[in-house]
């Protein structure tokens, strides 16, 4: 006998048990759902990102990225478009200019070229609108070659193409920011930034420093600051700052006109005494100094290492824009030009004259040659090669030009007995040719037949007859005659020899 009011429909048993039923599958698909979300979420947080400016760039070659371990390379051909720049094969500047070789290449925009090669750990910058001064940068890990593209680590892609890179591993990111991108992000939350019209101090920015002005009361005042820590690095009291991004230092200018060196954290290496300063070297921390119109070289640290007493030093190269000639200020990275008055000498990086001053010109420029194909000629890199030139007075009373060569350790390798030294392409390289009495020399081979002391030695290298190496070295304390008899005893060696 059942209970009146005890009794439970069946319809109701079976919709109580389709509610539990729908009540576990929905809690499954909950935990489906989450679990799904978090799978996604880490598979998403492991997929590869690359964004330039804040936006995500998907459409870009498989190869431009290569990871290796905790690096990335960055193919310089294919990401440079990206950022604006037109890249090229080839060396940069010259004939080098119009190669196709692909284990080199160039990037540029409207402001600056920046060159790399293949296994080198330099990149070289210089601004569009003076092509004569140079900067480089040594980066830790060397230009490679890979599948027949250039390839070079993201620090040397973000200095070549003026952009801060960052690259996490952990999050398989590349985030890039352009220049102006940086440039319009900072002016806009620093209303005292002061880079608008100044490219190198633009620069800064991709070092976490900002050049800022202020109005004094007797004009704009200039200091940088620090945008990592807030703080400034230079107080705004100067007339002029400019950056100097290869080491990251401050050329500034006073009130009255006088030009100094600080560093990135504040210090002074050199006190604000020059007309004039200008970086020619970054490794050995040369600058070029200017006072009463008068040059030297000085060191970082404001170490005078040549005497500011020269009217000229560096290399004018407008007639030599075949020499492929990166620092005209340091050639083979020992050999600095002097002028003064009208004579030319040569010190070495550590101060030592290793030329005298007695030379009328460097180079020799061959523009009324006969050949069309000849080229004019200041240096000569296979053998380290300098060539000087001096006027000397003939048995006519006439006076003439004979040319040397000269090693980067001052060292001659040719007697100054020559009438003409230029160069020519042939079979795709560079020859150079000497001239004396209208018979042409190689001069790389003339060279390499000859000893220090001057024997030639022929191709069974057996020593033959001995040039004649006096008139440079004499050609002081003679009399004119006989520097004449001189010159001519030495031509006439080195024709018989030859």
């Amino acid at each position: 006998m059942e209970i009146i009011g005890t009794e439970i429909p069946d319809n109701q048993k079976n919709n109580k048990k389709l509610i539990i039923g729908i009540l576990i599958v929905v809690s499954i698909l909950f935990v489906i759902s989450i679990a799904l979300v978090i799978t996604i979420a880490y598979m998403d947080s492991k997929q590869f990102k690359f964004t330039i400016d804040g936006v995500a760039v998907s459409n870009f070659p498989e190869d431009l990225f290569i990871f290796e371990d905790n690096e990335v390379y960055i193919s310089i051909k294919d990401f440079a478009p990206l950022l604006d720049y037109t890249a090229f094969n080839g060396g940069y500047g010259s004939s080098a200019q119009f190669s196709e070789d692909t284990t080199k290449c160039y990037i540029q925009n409207s402001q600056e070229v920046a060159s790399f090669e293949m296994d080198s750990s330099r990149i070289y910058k210089t601004r569009q609108n003076n092509q004569d001064d140079y900067e480089y940068f040594t980066i830790d890990e060397p230009v490679r070659y890979i599948e027949n593209k250039l390839y070079v680590a993201y620090e040397g892609i973000g200095i070549a193409c003026n952009a801060r890179i960052e690259y996490n591993q952990e999050k398989n990111e590349i985030q890039v920011y352009s220049l102006p991108y940086l440039v319009k992000l900072y002016t806009k939350a620093y209303k005292n930034a002061n880079i608008k019209n100044s490219f190198e101090n633009q620069k800064a920015l991709l070092y976490n420093m900002l050049i800022i002005s202020e109005d004094t009361g007797n004009g704009k005042q200039f200091g940088v600051f620090s945008l990592t820590d807030g703080k400034d690095i230079v107080g705004p009291k100067y007339d002029e700052i400019k950056f100097v991004e290869s080491t990251q230092e401050f050329i500034v200018k006073t009130s009255n006109k006088k030009v100094g060196i600080i560093t990135a954290k504040g210090e002074t290496k050199v006190a604000p005494q020059y007309d004039g300063l200008k970086q020619i070297d970054r490794d050995l921390n040369l600058y070029l100094a200017t006072n009463n119109k008068k040059q030297g070289i000085i060191e970082r640290n404001g170490k005078i290492l040549i005497y500011l007493e020269y009217d000229e030093i560096g290399i004018d190269l407008k007639n030599f824009s075949d020499s492929e000639i990166k620092n005209k200020y340091l050639l083979y990275d020992n050999c600095i030009p002097v002028r003064q008055g009208n004579k030319w000498g040569i010190y070495d990086k550590t101060g030592n004259l290793i030329v005298p001053i007695e030379y009328d010109s460097l180079g020799c420029v061959v523009g009324t040659s006969k050949n069309k194909s000849a080229r004019n000629v200041i240096t000569i890199p296979e053998v380290e090669g300098i060539v000087l030139a001096k006027e000397l007075q003939l048995e006519n009373n006439k006076k003439q030009k004979f040319y040397t060569v000269v090693n980067s350790l001052g060292r001659e390798l040719v007697p100054l007995a020559i009438e003409t030294i230029y160069s020519v392409i042939s079979g795709g390289r560079e020859e150079y040719i000497m001239v004396n009495n209208g018979t042409d020399y190689d001069v790389i081979d003339y060279i390499r037949r000859n000893s220090s002391t001057g024997t030639i030695v022929d191709n069974d290298e057996n020593p033959t007859n001995t040039i004649t190496n006096t008139v440079t070295d004499s050609i002081t304390n003679t009399t004119e005659d006989k520097k004449t008899e001189q010159a001519n005893n030495t031509l006439n060696s080195i024709t018989t020899n030859n």
